[in-house]
């Protein structure tokens, strides 16, 4: 079963870092113009974090509803799917803000990227969600 894993060596391996990257916006393409990332994901010089955590980040900071994927190494963590949500703050012009944020922290496999991408589509587009 190990051999239904994308991208895994995505931490060992900075292309397929990038690689990884590019899946997940091509994804989750359909929330361009509605979210943006919220979340840092580098170091203040510039270095990435590489560290999958998050692999994405997104905030409509209109509805107050941000989300992160987490993405873990599948020989470490096997198959692996948890999502929930916690109040967090968003900071905006004015300060900062109450909002919800959604966590999903999986292992990548179809599956996982198919779940992932209905469980935000459902969280940022509650009106288009399709049951």
């Amino acid at each position: 079963m190990m051999n239904d894993f994308l991208f895994a060596d995505f931490l060992e391996d900075q292309a397929v870092y990038a690689a990884v990257e590019v899946y997940w916006q091509a994804r989750l393409a359909f929330l361009d113009g509605l979210c943006a990332p919220y979340l840092r994901t580098a170091f203040a010089n510039g270095q990435p974090f590489h560290d999958g955590n998050p692999i994405v980040n997104l905030a409509d900071r209109n509805a107050g509803k941000a989300a992160r994927i987490v993405q873990q190494c599948p020989c470490e963590f096997g198959h692996d799917y948890t999502s929930f949500e916690q109040a967090i703050e968003l900071a905006d012009d004015d300060g900062h803000r109450p909002a919800r944020e959604k966590i999903i922290v999986l292992t990548l496999t179809q599956a996982a990227a198919q779940r992932a991408e209905a469980e935000l589509r459902a969280w940022f587009m509650p009106d288009q969600a399709i049951t």
